[in-house]
């Protein structure tokens, strides 16, 4: 099994991407720290997987991130891998979209991101092979309506994570995967509003501007994201990996 002897940290764990994420690594052998600010869902994903813990935490609190990663080392062993898939979301013009909100994606995304690997490679750098990966977006490569600060803090993680690839190499591996139109606890709420309070009719509207003509499943950003932390792209560092079924190909 691709993840035998490795150790997770996921933050977002407990919904969309993080759980499928998390449900892919231990069930190819791993062990993972489930953290999530909804310690009520992180409880619920790592409850249902072997050799997994579940810890509540808000990454933007960099004492929180201290103490969980401290946590996670220390009931399931030196960490090895780390995703970094919790998130927050404010949409709107830059008349609409207000400078807390703004402040708290950056707090999330950038310097959360920041903190988590910070934090995590104190430990990761005890072990080999260890291999990070920071979500994006594809809000930071083009330009979509209303989420200008969104895609302006996912393009900080995207330079971030290169920046840190040079870093800690070469004995860890760190990239970004961007995300295309994807259903999550995140998403789930715009969808809804695009259908006129039906989701399902929603994500249908929201797939016809992707090539593939459908939004994606949080299991299959999941399998990218797991072949990144895997062995298998041992060779890729200080990259982007795109999943948008050809959406910045148009």
């Amino acid at each position: 099994m691709r993840f035998d002897g490795r150790v997770l940290l996921c933050t977002g764990g407990g919904s969309g991407i993080g759980e499928e994420v998390s449900r892919r690594f231990t069930r190819d052998g791993g062990r993972v720290a489930v953290i999530d600010i909804n310690g009520e869902s992180a409880a619920q994903v790592a409850s249902g997987l072997e050799g997994a813990i579940s810890i509540e935490a808000d990454i933007s609190d960099e004492r929180a991130v201290i103490a969980a990663v401290e946590r996670a080392a220390g009931e399931l062993g030196p960490i090895t891998s780390v995703y970094n898939g919790a998130g927050n979301l404010a949409t709107g013009t830059i008349d609409e979209v207000t400078v807390a909100q703004f402040k708290s994606m950056i707090d999330v995304h950038m310097i959360g991101t920041m903190v988590v690997c910070r934090e995590a490679l104190r430990s990761m750098r005890t072990v080999e092979g260890g291999s990070i990966v920071n979500t994006a977006s594809v809000v930071a490569l083009i330009a979509r309506h209303s989420l200008a600060p969104y895609g302006a803090v996912k393009g900080g993680v995207l330079a971030f994570s290169r920046q840190l690839a040079l870093e800690v190499a070469p004995k860890i591996r760190v990239n970004s995967v961007s995300p295309g139109r994807t259903v999550t606890g995140m998403t789930r709420p715009l969808y809804t509003e695009l259908g006129g309070g039906d989701l399902e009719k929603g994500m249908l509207e929201a797939g016809k501007e992707v090539p593939l003509g459908r939004v994606a499943a949080p299991s299959e950003l999941a399998a990218a994201i797991c072949f990144l932390l895997s062995d298998d792209a041992s060779y890729i560092s200080g990259t982007d990996l795109v999943v948008d079924a050809g959406m910045t190909a148009v």
